[in-house]
């Protein structure tokens, strides 16, 4: 896949180190995070109140427990 990204967004993509792993990265997070909107919305529908987060989990320990969740 080839991408045309503007000057500025390529540069800090290259400051990265290994650009493939970090768009994949942060692309899944926002598969994630669209994946998570969409439950919200359908618990919020039935009435269900969630967090997202346990008291001082860091962002890439709720990533982590999502994605879990999402898969089963």
């Amino acid at each position: 896949m080839t991408l045309n990204l503007p000057a500025d967004v390529a540069a800090y993509l290259t400051a990265k180190g290994d650009a493939s792993a970090f768009t994949t990265r942060v692309l899944r997070r926002q598969m994630l995070a669209e994946d998570l909107e969409k439950s919200a919305r359908v618990r919020a529908q039935a009435g269900l109140a969630t967090t997202a987060a346990e008291p001082a989990e860091s962002e890439d320990a709720t990533l982590e427990r999502w994605a879990r969740v999402a898969a089963r």
